[in-house]
């Protein structure tokens, strides 16, 4: 569900198939983590620092300045989204508290899957992409420190 944010908290329950009293059962996990994948984001290896730049030349046509200019800043606009992912993985959640089978247990973030019932406490980090189903308390805030660069 791609336009899971635009929907109300029980049309996503209901599009996941999920009981809000008991969660999804370990049969929809399993289904939901071969549909979706792993709430993780991709590891994968940067690029040399040669490789951004002898990337930036492949057009010949192009006066040499312009290459020169264009090369230094796509090396640089290279290098900053990486160390942003890099930044953002330590901010990352490593475990959350989510509702399976009638019961909370304590799991690795990535192994979150849509529709999970997830609970989130004071001082918790978000571990995914939620909506609010039900809050216990009369003050939400939240920091959004790392949204902002």
């Amino acid at each position: 569900m791609e336009d899971a944010y635009a929907k109300s908290a029980a049309e996503v329950l209901a599009a996941f198939r999920v009981d809000r009293n008991k969660g999804l059962s370990d049969a929809q996990v399993e289904q939901h983590a071969r549909l979706y994948g792993k709430n993780d984001l991709p590891q994968e290896e940067s690029t040399p620092f040669w490789k951004l730049v002898l990337k930036q030349f492949d057009d010949l046509l192009v006066i040499f300045m312009i290459l020169a200019a264009n090369a230094a800043v796509g090396v640089i606009t290279e290098t900053n989204a990486e160390k942003a992912l890099e930044e953002l993985r330590a901010y990352q959640a490593d475990a959350a508290t989510v509702l399976r089978n009638g019961c909370f247990s304590i799991l690795p973030a990535t192994e979150l899957v849509p529709g999970d019932i997830v609970e989130v406490g004071v001082g918790c980090k978000v571990p995914a992409d939620m909506r609010t189903i039900e809050m216990l308390s009369h003050q939400f805030r939240v920091d959004q420190a790392i949204l902002t660069a």
